[in-house]
């Protein structure tokens, strides 16, 4: 199929049009402890505190980053820098905005296929972590002998994007979940509190929009599970796309 491998496993598939489907698993809702402190050597001031977090619903999310074949296929165009491989189609959509994001997935929605959302930020961790409480998903050590087999990072990546699901996936089936191009997510960026939170979805308003994961772009403490990045939602970057959260009609 056009842009993607079928995964070995998926929950839900939905097509956008005859061949350019999008494969969800869905994620059962949990506990988890959020950020991270300086017991890990790498950690970032704003990924403090590490606090406690309830994800009440479980979510369907996108196994594969939004590749360029699913953007074109909407939005009948392709803003992508990396679009000059004959495998294109397969890459991660990037050089998007947060807002236009927002509006692949408004006509999305007008396809009647449900409705489609960016994950929350700690949406995003939850399903980043899979679990897991170490730095990434398989450790907290990126890489053995110079190589991960989980995500696509600098100095590895060749410098450029690279088909989604070429990597390892995490415990629950996700790939490119560190590394490839940074996710948005739906939140406004703001300092963490110490206190649990249930289903958190940021504050109502801001100026920076946050992205998770790191990309081919960037060195190892970036694709750790519980570091953040932000910019504005009108700033573009070719390591930055996303991937979607799916919810039944």
């Amino acid at each position: 199929m056009l842009g993607q491998a079928v995964p070995p496993h998926y929950d839900t598939l939905i097509l956008i049009n005859s061949d350019t489907p999008v494969y969800f698993n869905f994620i059962s809702g949990g506990r988890f402890q959020m950020g991270s402190d300086s017991n890990d050597l790498m950690y970032e001031p704003d990924e403090a505190p590490v606090h406690d977090v309830v994800i009440t619903k479980g979510l369907y999310l996108g196994i594969y980053e939004v590749t360029q074949a699913q953007w074109t296929a909407v939005m009948k165009n392709n803003p992508a820098i990396f679009q000059i491989f004959d495998d294109s189609p397969s890459h991660p959509i990037e050089y998007i905005t947060w807002n236009q994001a927002q509006i692949f997935i408004s006509q999305l929605n007008k396809k009647g296929l449900g409705n489609f959302r960016l994950p929350t930020e700690a949406e995003w961790e939850y399903a980043c972590r899979a679990g897991t409480t170490t730095a990434y998903s398989w450790g907290d050590k990126m890489a053995t002998n110079g190589k991960s087999e989980y995500t696509w990072a600098n100095s590895r990546s060749f410098a450029r994007t690279h088909p989604v699901g070429t990597k390892q996936p995490n415990p629950w089936g996700l790939y490119d979940m560190n590394g490839n191009v940074w996710e948005w997510c739906q939140d406004w960026y703001a300092a963490y509190d110490s206190e649990p939170h249930t289903d958190p979805k940021g504050p109502t308003e801001g100026e920076m929009k946050v992205f998770r994961g790191g990309s081919w772009f960037d060195f190892y403490e970036a694709h750790r599970s519980a570091n953040r990045h932000k910019h504005a939602p009108d700033e573009a970057y070719a390591a930055v796309g996303f991937r979607l959260v799916w919810e039944d009609k």
